[in-house]
């Protein structure tokens, strides 16, 4: 079913109000509550006072982890990177390379390095070496990737896993570096009457939020609406699109192609204080330099200043 609406901006939206769960995802699809899909035809200019600046756009580059493998591999990534108009990166799934020849070529292409992902075992296991890398890198943020391995599908799980990561959060915090929880569309299973990403927001004082939009919507939830939970705790946004694909299965996709609302997002993210604004697309059609490209043209005249 769908119906036309008129928005505030006088421009007329069309809104999905039939949701579907999504029927590869591993989680029953009684413990998701399903957020339609909503592709609104919204004018750039609408959201102008409260939108992101061109600087606070950063590149994943994880996006790119085939093109990183070697020190070579990333020199000529970080190029690219910066050819396309991009002014930082987010260092994940890079190959072997030292802090100092990172950071070199950060410098020499006139990247910031806003943060990285770490694992969780060295986040709790080792937090002084990873605190003094980034402290070596001059990076203010990091991040969980995923818990691999912990049990978020019991209260029980969640509450040592809140524990566990707000003590290390604390640590980090008191070095002057941020550390976020990154999620996936797993923590928006319910546990009685919350979802799992709730429960952790709740239940934490020191940990922060990378929100990715993907894994929000493919969880069944809306990813405006976390954003704006996370207020105040929302240094890092993950900037991914969500699209329907020809077999009725859901995919990643360039920004500005794909079903979410991105000025609605980006205005609630400014609201909420996010300093980066991350370009990040896990697997994509062709050419990952074409991809992020594109997410960065569609940002750059339609969601900035």
């Amino acid at each position: 079913m769908v119906i036309a609406m008129q928005s505030e901006c006088n421009v007329v939206e069309t809104i999905i109000v039939e949701g579907r769960f999504l029927s590869n995802s591993k989680v029953s699809p009684s413990s998701f509550f399903v957020a339609p899909l909503i592709k609104p035809f919204i004018k750039p200019c609408c959201f102008r006072r409260i939108i992101m600046k061109i600087s606070q756009v950063a590149a994943q580059l994880y996006t790119l982890r085939d093109q990183c493998k070697t020190e070579a591999d990333i020199a000529f990534s970080l190029e690219r990177v910066r050819k396309i108009g991009y002014q930082a990166v987010q260092a994940s799934g890079l190959g072997p390379i030292s802090e100092d020849r990172l950071l070199q070529l950060c410098r020499d292409n006139g990247l910031t390095l806003c943060a990285t992902h770490e694992s969780l075992s060295s986040l709790l296991d080792t937090p002084d070496q990873i605190i003094e890398r980034l402290h070596k890198l001059g990076c203010k943020h990091t991040a969980l990737g995923s818990p691999g391995g912990v049990d978020l599908g019991s209260r029980e799980g969640v509450m040592d896993y809140c524990r566990r990561v707000d003590e290390a959060a604390q640590k980090f915090a008191a070095a002057g570096i941020s550390l976020s929880h990154h999620n996936h569309h797993f923590e928006f299973r319910k546990l009685g009457d919350k979802p799992v990403l709730q429960l952790i927001l709740e239940n934490t004082r020191h940990l922060t939020f990378e929100i990715d939009t993907y894994w929000v919507q493919y969880g069944g939830a809306n990813p405006e609406s976390f954003v704006k939970l996370a207020a105040g705790r929302l240094p890092l946004l993950h900037l991914k699109d969500y699209a329907i694909g020809a077999d009725n299965t859901p995919d990643f996709a360039e920004i500005g192609s794909g079903n979410l609302e991105f000025p609605a997002i980006i205005a609630a993210a400014k609201q909420s204080g996010c300093e980066w604004f991350i370009v990040e697309q896990d697997t994509t059609p062709a050419d990952p330099f074409d991809s992020l490209q594109i997410s960065f043209n569609y940002i750059r005249d339609h969601l900035c200043a």
